[in-house]
């Protein structure tokens, strides 16, 4: 089932479709025919339209076809525009560019990498890498416990190095033994 909305046809439109298809139904466009048809029986006037297109197809169909000459195949060939083809060395182009620049962007990544100074590699031993197992960095307080001093309101870590901002140790059991609470209290 045809879901297109059957637009109207008018005398202008029923012309046009004769001039252009002649006066066979069967030519004309399938869209517009139906309606055409419909005209075409309903009106005087596009019967009459319809009656002067076939006439003239009869007349064109009686006269002899003739083969053009030699000379008309020339001239409209030659006046006929040329299609230009694509020349050979386009493909091999169209695939050599984009390796090429593949190839460069490569390149320079490559040399870029080496103006870069390559990361020494250092061999441990066992014994280095078993000192390694120790925590002995001022972040490693992090992972044990602390103690929290109550007068101050300032956790004492296990962080004895001034120069990290870390309070001394020795300092911190101090002022926590004078007000009575045991340096490794945990709140």
């Amino acid at each position: 089932m045809d879901d297109r909305v059957e637009m109207p046809m008018t005398l202008e439109r029923l012309h046009v479709i004769l001039d252009a298809y002649g006066g066979a139904p069967e030519r004309w466009p399938a869209a517009e025919r139906a309606a055409a048809t419909r005209l075409v029986e309903q009106s005087a006037v596009a019967r009459g339209l319809w009656e002067e297109a076939r006439t003239l197809d009869g007349l064109l169909d009686a006269l002899p076809s003739e083969d053009p000459s030699a000379a008309l195949v020339e001239r409209v060939l030659a006046a006929a525009p040329r299609v230009r083809r694509p020349r050979r060395w386009t493909r091999p182009l169209a695939i050599a560019v984009p390796l090429a620049a593949a190839a460069a962007l490569a390149l320079w990544w490559t040399t870029s990498r080496e103006a870069v100074e390559p990361v020494a590699t250092v061999r441990l031993d066992e014994s280095t890498l078993l000192a390694l197992g120790g925590y002995s960095g001022p972040t490693d307080v992090l992972l044990g416990g602390f103690t929290v001093d109550f007068v101050d309101h300032v956790p004492a870590v296990g962080c004895s190095d001034a120069t990290l901002g870390c309070t001394d140790l020795d300092d911190a059991a101090e002022r926590s033994s004078r007000n009575g609470t045991a340096a490794g209290a945990v709140a």
